[in-house]
C-alpha cells in the first residue's frame, strides 16, 4: 500500500506538486457534498487522472455509499487503482465489489475522536479483517464523513496495532506538518493520509504544505 496518500486533489498543478513532494499516492473525492468533490464525468476530471497515472501515482477513488455498478464505472472510466469506501458500507458490499473484479479495497474505519480505546478500534476493524481490505484509520466525520481536520488519541492507536492481528494499515486524521512526525513516533504508523492538513482553505491544496507534509513524514515512514 502506499506510503503517503494526499486526498481532495482538484487541480493539475496540485497533481504535480503531489508528485514533487515524494508523496506515492494521490485521493479522488468523489463526494457530492464534500467541498473536495471532483466530478467524475467532467472531461477536466479525465485530464487530471491521466496526468496523476503519467507521473506514476496510484489513484485512489473516495466512494461514500455509491451504488456498485457506478463505482465500477468510475473507477474504469479514470483508470482508478484502489477504491476506497468511506460511508456506511457493509463488509457485504466490500465482497460484492471484490466479486466484481476491485482488486485494490480500502475500508475508512471512522474512530471517535474522544475516549478512544484498544477495545474500541477492535470492535470497528473486526467486521472488515475477512474482507481482505486495507484498513484507513480516520477520525469521524459524521455526516462530512471525514476531512473535518480531528486527530485520532495515536498512542491508543499504537497499543492496538501491537495486539492485533492487521499487519497493514493507514492512518489518517487531522494529519499536518506540524504534527505528523509526532503522529508517526507515537502511532507507529507506516502510511499515512492528508487531505484538510495541506490546505490553504477548505478545498484548497497548498503546493508548500504538500512538499512539508511530505518531508517530514517519508523519513520516518
Amino acid at each position: 500500500m502506499f506510503q503517503i496518500k494526499i486526498c481532495g486533489v482538484r487541480e493539475i498543478a496540485d497533481v504535480e506538486a503531489v508528485s514533487q513532494s515524494g508523496a506515492d499516492a494521490i485521493g479522488w473525492n468523489f463526494f457530492p457534498p464534500s467541498c473536495r468533490f471532483l466530478d467524475p464525468e467532467n472531461a477536466s476530471t479525465l485530464q487530471i487522472a491521466s496526468k496523476a497515472a503519467e507521473l506514476g501515482l496510484s489513484q485512489v477513488g473516495v466512494f461514500v455509499n455509491h451504488p456498485i455498478e457506478q463505482i465500477l464505472a468510475i473507477s474504469a472510466r479514470l483508470g482508478i487503482d484502489a477504491v476506497q469506501l468511506h460511508g456506511d458500507e457493509s463488509p457485504e458490499f466490500a465482497m460484492q465489489l471484490k466479486e466484481a473484479g476491485v482488486r485494490q479495497l480500502i475500508r475508512a474505519i471512522k474512530l471517535p475522536v474522544e475516549s478512544l480505546t484498544v477495545a474500541s478500534i477492535t470492535k470497528h476493524v473486526e467486521p472488515w479483517i475477512s474482507t481482505g481490505a486495507h484498513l484507513l484509520l480516520d477520525s469521524d466525520g459524521g455526516r462530512q464523513h471525514g476531512g473535518t481536520g480531528k486527530t485520532l488519541d495515536w498512542t491508543v492507536v499504537r497499543d492496538w496495532a501491537l495486539q492485533s492481528e492487521v499487519r497493514s494499515w493507514t492512518l489518517a486524521g487531522g494529519l499536518n506538518p506540524e504534527n505528523i512526525a509526532t503522529a508517526i513516533e507515537q502511532s507507529g504508523a507506516r502510511s499515512v493520509d492528508t487531505a484538510s492538513g495541506v490546505e490553504i482553505t477548505r478545498g484548497e491544496k497548498s503546493a508548500a504544505l504538500i512538499g512539508e507534509f511530505a518531508s517530514i513524514a517519508l523519513p520516518l515512514l
